[in-house]
């Protein structure tokens, strides 16, 4: 029997607790400040104007939509950035610091937030976001590691979930509050308020244990690794000594460099197929920022899209909690596999009723609402969660955090540069703009990751690497006797 078998209920009670007050307030700005920008678009732009009109400046439509753009897409930029800083933080001086590191950034961004707002300093705003961007990239990262690492095998994926989960409700309540009816028309308040999660995180870490794995294979501290395996999973001496010594199998042979994880073919097939999942979640940007946008160019009335782009937002919440509640019945590959399915149809669903509404009957135009709510719900259910932790399940703690990192910063890095085109090409194209930039390469990346995604449930990370280096094996076998295959030559 595994030492995982054996921890108390109470324990696991503890651990969601701890990961729900950690990553709740952790990742707050991270959903809160991209979705209040879309809600309270038109008093932004109000902001805008004012900061120009103090220079003498009038703000053109070109004017706004460059600048616009710029406030809204230097988050990807940020976020990438705070992503690669994360590693040396994470590897050196810990998760749990990346969390406090992460938290007072936050703390700081919101101050310069605020500022700018209340003295239109539009410079300062930009400055703002871009600091908590980078923020939110060292948090998440943290927190990924930190989840991951304080969990038994048993409850690892649910545990993880909190991340997506985090990010997902606080998009509901950041969509909520920057609505003209509670505190649109108030940006510094609105801006302001997450300063209070970021203080609580920043009290809630102090007390915390450092993550065990981390303690015993990067620091090679066995006392307090054990305390810490203590403080979160309760277990006796003998379980935790048990615990300890399956841990001590996780560390790689290999140095933990970008070299070596690109040179190391189970390494370099690990981070590949993280950011390959994490590309199927790059659709969610412009649905995010655009989806009122896309129905109403879809003739869905404005009332209609604003409210749908609302309600969508939470009921993707409740399909989090679903997830999580479900995701350790079944297999970690096939779910995300099967769900990324529906998620990338329901974009095609939507391109579908935006042509049929258009070309044939404009009660097909309802169809986009559908394929809308669908694509958040499988988003939330399965794809955006398992994508964001599935890169830590590949690869060994060794180059775990450097992995993650990489994988997180190509994938802000392509959403960047699909998010700045999608509008412009939607000008262009219409709706097929969402089957060429997220349906056709999802299906593809999808193709791929059925042939080479190993499972991850329950399984302890040198399993994971065996099925790795079998199917590389398998691959290389098959290419070469494929090459080696006589031609036959017809007369």
């Amino acid at each position: 029997m595994s030492a995982d078998a054996d921890v108390p209920r109470g324990a696991v009670r503890f651990l969601y607790g701890v990961g729900a007050l950690v990553s709740l307030t952790s990742i707050f700005q991270m959903g809160y400040s991209n979705a209040y920008v879309n809600t309270a678009i038109d008093e932004f732009k109000i902001y805008l104007n004012r900061s120009l009109e103090t220079r003498d400046v009038t703000m053109t439509d070109d004017t706004y939509t460059w600048l616009w753009s710029a406030i809204l897409n230097v988050w990807f930029i940020g976020f990438a950035g705070g992503s690669l800083i994360a590693v040396p933080i994470t590897d050196t001086i810990g998760r749990k610091q990346g969390l406090l590191i992460g938290n007072v950034l936050t703390l700081v961004s919101v101050v310069l937030l605020t500022v700018s707002i209340i003295y239109d300093v539009f410079e300062m705003l930009l400055v703002g976001r871009t600091i908590a961007a980078v923020a939110s990239g060292i948090a998440m990262c943290a927190l990924v590691l930190f989840l991951q690492e304080i969990s038994p095998k048993h409850i690892r994926g649910s545990m993880s979930f909190y991340a997506e989960l985090s990010f997902v409700v606080m998009n509901a309540v950041g969509a909520v509050l920057g609505m003209s009816m509670f505190l649109g028309k108030h940006l510094a308040v609105l801006v302001g308020v997450a300063a209070i999660p970021a203080i609580v995180s920043i009290i809630a870490m102090i007390p915390l244990h450092e993550s065990p794995k981390f303690l015993l294979l990067k620091k090679g501290d066995n006392l307090s690794a054990k305390a810490a395996v203590k403080f979160y999973m309760q277990l006796d001496d003998e379980n935790c000594d048990r615990l300890l010594e399956s841990m001590a199998t996780e560390s790689d042979e290999t140095h933990g460099s970008i070299r070596t994880l690109l040179r190391v073919p189970h390494l370099r097939s690990g981070l590949l197929l993280g950011v390959l999942a994490l590309q199927v979640t790059a659709s969610i940007w412009p649905v995010i920022y655009y989806s009122t946008e896309f129905l109403r160019r879809a003739n869905i009335e404005y009332d209609l899209a604003e409210t749908v782009s609302s309600v969508m937002l939470v009921i993707s919440t409740i399909a989090t909690v679903f997830g999580m509640l479900l995701m350790e019945r079944f297999s970690r590959r096939n779910l995300f596999i099967f769900v990324s399915a529906i998620n990338i149809g329901a974009l095609a669903l939507f391109v579908l009723g935006a042509e049929l509404g258009k070309h044939v009957a404009d009660g097909f135009k309802y169809i986009c609402i559908v394929a809308v709510i669908i694509h958040g719900i499988s988003y939330s259910f399965a794809t955006g969660p398992i994508a964001w932790f599935l890169t830590s399940e590949l690869v060994p703690i060794d180059h775990r955090a450097l992995a993650q990192a990489i994988a997180l910063t190509v994938n802000q890095l392509i959403a960047m540069c699909l998010t700045f085109v999608t509008l412009p090409l939607y000008n262009i194209i219409g709706s097929f703009t969402l089957f060429v930039l997220y349906v056709i390469p999802g299906v593809g990346v999808l193709i791929i990751l059925w042939f080479r995604l190993p499972e991850t449930k329950n399984r302890d990370i040198s399993e994971v690497v065996a099925d790795l280096k079998r199917v590389r094996t398998r691959v290389a076998l098959q290419t070469e006797e494929s090459i080696s295959m006589p031609t036959k030559v017809q007369i």
